[in-house]
């Protein structure tokens, strides 16, 4: 009501959204927490890098845990530190995979040269994120190759751990164990994720 008594401006627009966002998600906060108390409320997954006033908006309305995905080769710092400031919530990555094309398959939304590779990227990834105190998990898509055919949207990414007759990508097996191995001595700071990235063309 006070909004639409004011002036239509830009600012008042944005105002009014992020109210509004802040008031709705709140109203289903509550009601979760009250009938479903003992259970992690893990919030909405949010794209790469989101709009500071949205992330500021997400900070006090019954989240436990700031969810995003994230498609890049490497979360950015900055994006962590931002999250991490504004709103004093573990992290959780929502989504993230590495594909290459082959088997009839397209490379996902981010591609490394053959299947070694990926293993190398998933290192990258889990190990430097893992380095951010704040980040408590990060969490692949998916685990099997998607259909040659497509999925209901066209997809038909080469990104599974295994692929359509159950066999595993042992390469980015391999790999994945040799992370998972280290994983708390480099959230704990006790260990430097690795520095090496894969080769993606």
């Amino acid at each position: 009501k006070n909004y639409i008594k004011g002036e239509d401006t830009p600012e008042n627009r944005k105002a009014f959204i992020y109210e509004t966002y802040s008031k709705f998600i709140k109203i289903i906060n509550n009601a979760i927490k009250k009938y479903d108390p003992n259970h992690l409320n893990l919030g909405l997954r949010f794209g790469g890098n989101p709009p500071d006033e949205l992330i500021e908006a997400s900070a006090d309305i019954g989240f436990d845990v700031f969810s995003l995905n994230v498609y890049s080769y490497r979360i950015s710092d900055e994006i962590l530190k931002k999250i991490d400031n504004l709103t004093d919530l573990p992290i959780i990555i929502g989504e993230f995979h590495f594909g290459t094309p082959g088997k009839g398959l397209a490379p996902g939304l981010c591609q490394t040269i053959n299947q070694k590779e990926r293993g190398v990227a998933y290192s990258y990834y889990v190990e430097n994120a893992a380095a951010h105190p704040s980040v408590v998990g990060t969490h692949w898509f998916q685990w099997l190759d998607q259909p040659s055919t497509g999925r209901y949207d066209g997809e038909n990414y080469n990104i599974g751990f295994i692929d359509v007759t159950d066999l595993p990508y042992q390469e980015l097996v391999n790999e994945v164990i040799k992370t998972h191995e280290k994983i708390f001595g480099i959230h704990t700071g006790n260990v430097q994720p690795t520095d090496k990235q894969a080769i993606s063309k």
